[in-house]
């Protein structure tokens, strides 16, 4: 019998484990910029910049206006702004317009992305943010 180990590392977020510290809920309107440390989902709307050192995950209802930058990204929703990381996943239901500088990506078929894509080997983590 052949078995084959995956690498976690190869299809394992980094967000998959991170507890989540904030949740904008859904019926939220948020105007301004948000900073933090620890991992935020955000399932509301926000208008302004987010940045956040663990992570971003935008939910299905998710609609941001604005620049991302965290070490780790999973877009549900839609954005229109720019993002910095260093992973970044764009879902099937996810939407992107705005320029990604990120050292990883991973679109998933159905995940609509435009703009300009600058990938980075050597972009440390402390850079992002």
């Amino acid at each position: 019998m052949l078995r084959i180990k995956k690498n976690q590392s190869d299809s394992i977020s980094q967000l998959d484990n991170a507890p989540i510290s904030t949740v904008l809920g859904s019926e939220i309107m948020f105007t301004g910029d948000i900073q933090g440390s620890q991992t935020i989902k955000i399932d509301g709307k926000v208008k302004g910049n987010v940045q956040v050192e663990n992570g971003v995950i935008l939910g299905e209802k998710a609609h941001i206006e604005g620049d991302l930058k965290s070490k780790n990204i999973i877009v549900f929703g839609n954005i229109l702004g720019n993002i910095y990381c260093n992973e970044l996943i764009i879902k099937k239901c996810g939407t992107v317009n705005g320029d990604i500088q990120t050292k990883t990506i991973e679109i998933e078929m159905g995940g609509k992305y435009n703009g300009k894509l600058k990938m980075d080997a050597l972009q440390q983590p402390e850079e992002v943010m």
